[in-house]
């Protein structure tokens, strides 16, 4: 396969059919137009994003007396973290776990040494004993001694501003320490009255057929739907289930949650860009769209380690307080880096540039080795919405993009007029979150197809691009709405 000039800026002309003909402004466009519109404007409520907040953490608290349900699934416990939030006036408030900070270990007490052991090097001990605070291991065993958690030692309530300010100080006197950063699927969960139901394709794609090795895609996201299919476009994908009705706690209300089928649905647009890649689907992402750090870093390794995966998708992300990268995450790549080097083997990361809508990094789409991909509309320009700026690698359309969905009701917490979606149900969905499983798919199709080392395949594929300002290579793949 190969790109030539009269592609530029689509460079699979023709192999993804558009979507069904509708009429302008027709019921499905004008709510799929209030949802971006939702979502734009979001930055500028924050009367409307403090009660999001306060209604995430009432539907994961439990009822006195109830015993919290826990669900294994292929390693992932579902954890259900309390989130605090740092309010700003215009944007997005930082989203945080509750009462806790992340430390690196060589910060902590000086530790060098590969097994984790303490060594001679400074250490913010003895200022963390001195203040009341103590370091714990956090549950993964790859970052066990890279990363701690520290909390207060006598069990006091700390505000996330007090957290931000020791998280300073410490950065002040030399040591790499943060808040312990939520990274949901999105700015604030969905936008108002999205995904919509939408009309299947007309039927698989005529290529993906090939005999090669096909490339192993892992997905960190909310998981997949057990829920069967007969329709087919997702025969194949393995990884952990995705609850769909969880919350509100303990055993939810009979509606598809927040961001229940989000897995699914990133799921379904790799299928559709790479029918023949291998995808297995990570849950580091609660059904209602919040996840740490911590659980999305510990999931990454898990799916290089276990499953040798080619790509990863990350279709989350969030903005830090100080704009720095969050701490365990950086400490994954860190371990996927050396783990690439053992084995001479490479591994692409793929991460949406987020919904926020302005310029600020966006993590872990702002990390040098990370490919971010920003949202344009149908018409290939850049949408309000989606976050922008140098550091964006890429961008293709992210507004009423089409792919598979679950069966059950939304929420009338979501939208005013909620819908149904039936067996084998298919939506319509908007933000960053879908632009880039579209770049995955389609490194996963040249790596496959034409047997391109992975960073070949994503040098070819930016160069088919056209350059946009702060939305870096402008790639057409799958239509919009």
């Amino acid at each position: 396969m190969g790109f030539d000039q009269a592609n530029r800026g689509d460079p699979f002309r023709g192999d993804y059919p558009g979507l069904p003909e509708h009429g302008r402004w027709d019921e499905q466009e004008a709510r799929i137009q209030r949802g971006i519109t939702d979502l734009a404007h979001r930055r500028y409520q924050p009367a409307v994003r403090h009660e999001r907040y306060r209604l995430l953490n009432q539907r994961r608290r439990l009822q006195p007396g109830r015993a919290q349900r826990e669900e294994h699934t292929r390693g992932f416990a579902a954890a259900v973290p309390r989130i605090d939030a740092l309010p700003v006036g215009v944007g997005f408030d930082t989203l945080v776990e509750s009462g806790e900070l992340l430390i690196t270990g060589r910060s902590y007490d000086g530790r060098r040494a590969p097994d984790g052991a303490p060594g001679p090097g400074p250490s913010a001990k003895g200022y963390l004993d001195h203040i009341g605070m103590e370091a714990r291991e956090i549950d993964c065993i790859d970052l066990r001694g890279l990363v701690l958690r520290l909390t207060p030692s006598d069990n006091r309530v700390m505000a996330p501003q007090e957290l931000a300010d020791v998280a300073e100080t410490l950065r002040n006197r030399g040591f790499t320490a943060s808040l312990s950063h939520v990274t949901p699927t999105a700015s604030v969960v969905k936008g108002m009255g999205v995904p919509q139901p939408a009309d299947p394709p007309t039927g698989p794609p005529q290529f993906g057929a090939s005999k090669k090795k096909p490339a192993r895609v892992a997905i960190i996201d909310t998981g997949i739907s057990g829920q069967p299919r007969d329709d087919r476009w997702l025969q194949g994908v393995t990884g952990d289930i995705d609850p769909l009705d969880q919350f509100p706690l303990p055993g939810g209300d009979g509606y598809l949650d927040l961001a229940a089928g989000h897995g699914t649905f990133v799921a379904g647009i790799v299928r559709q860009v790479a029918p023949g890649a291998r995808v297995s689907v990570y849950r580091a992402v609660d059904s209602d769209g919040i996840g740490s750090e911590v659980t999305v870093a510990c999931e990454m390794i898990r799916a290089v380690k276990e499953d040798k995966a080619h790509i990863i998708n990350l279709s989350l992300g969030c903005q830090t307080h100080d704009d720095l990268p969050p701490i365990a995450i950086q400490a994954a790549l860190e371990v996927i880096g050396q783990w690439e080097r053992e084995h001479d083997r490479e591994v692409l990361i793929v991460a949406a540039a987020g919904n926020y809508g302005d310029m600020r990094p966006c993590w872990p789409a702002a990390f040098r080795r990370v490919a971010s991909v920003a949202g344009l509309g149908p018409d290939m320009r850049p949408v309000p919405w989606s976050t922008h700026g140098f550091w964006v690698t890429c961008s293709t359309i992210g507004q009423g993009v089409r792919s598979t969905y679950v069966e059950g009701q939304e929420s009338p917490l979501l939208d005013p007029d909620p819908r149904d979606f039936g067996p084998d149900a298919w939506g319509v969905w908007s933000g960053t979150s879908f632009t880039a499983p579209q770049i995955t798919g389609a490194l996963a199709r040249l790596h496959e197809e034409c047997g391109y080392p992975l960073r070949e395949a994503l040098d070819r594929l930016l160069a088919a691009g056209e350059p946009v300002p702060g939305c870096g290579q402008a790639l057409k793949i799958l239509p919009g709405v």
